[in-house]
């Protein structure tokens, strides 16, 4: 089971060097992590290997999350002028982006309706919607991007996980856990790194209707 994983690992690594935004970090520190499945054969499963990345995925995407310093942009700022788009607004405050993650309503901001077709063996989200080759900036979808009546960005200026190293690291154990050895424990055991990057939260907001809530409100006696 070792062997297998070892190779297969090789089949990792080339595919997920394109994720650059979790592939290459700059690491800072790292904690002991890992995620079990319980599988019906004591086989090494690709499926069970890429779960294990989108694990990975998540606890990277929070921990993001987590850092970022929130910004709030009218959104009649940038709706309503044709000379002042995102981008602007994100450079005015100071914020040089190496990666933008969004929300499925939120990349509407970017004119981005559908995603990309996918034939890789990870999740669409895993690579860039849209690429922006003169300011060096990829955009993200990222099914763990909520908003409501805000549209809301991540913004970083590096990569946020560090997989080159936790690749290396990857330890893939199976066990019996029961005695008619009919179900199987798969673990894979990982380093979750903390890695060197800047984070911000832009929200995007509709000032004028939340003034008129407001007022609506006060109004009303709410």
């Amino acid at each position: 089971m070792r062997e297998s994983f070892s190779e297969y690992k090789k089949v990792l690594e080339q595919n997920l060097m394109k994720v650059s935004h979790l592939y290459n970090g700059d690491v800072i520190s790292s904690i002991d992590s890992q995620y079990t499945e319980i599988k019906n054969s004591p086989l090494t499963s690709p499926s069970f290997i890429t779960n294990s990345i989108v694990d990975i995925y998540q606890k990277s995407v929070n921990i993001m999350i987590g850092k970022s310093k929130e910004y709030i942009i009218a959104l009649e700022s940038i709706s309503k002028t044709k000379d002042i788009n995102i981008f602007d607004k994100i450079s005015e405050l100071g914020i040089k982006p190496l990666y933008i993650f969004c929300s499925d309503k939120s990349r509407k901001i970017f004119g981005l309706v559908k995603s990309k077709n996918n034939t890789s063996a990870f999740p669409s989200y895993f690579y860039s919607i849209d690429k922006y080759v003169g300011m060096n900036v990829d955009v993200f979808y990222s099914p763990l991007i909520n908003d409501d009546d805000e549209l809301t960005l991540y913004v970083v200026d590096n990569s946020i996980q560090s997989l080159v190293y936790s690749l290396q690291n990857m330890d893939y154990v199976i066990e019996p856990i029961d005695n008619n050895n009919l179900e199987w424990k798969h673990t894979i055991n990982y380093s979750l790194y903390d890695c060197r990057f800047n984070s911000y939260k832009i929200s995007i907001k509709d000032v004028s209707k939340l003034r008129n809530d407001k007022i609506n409100k006060i109004l009303n006696g709410d």
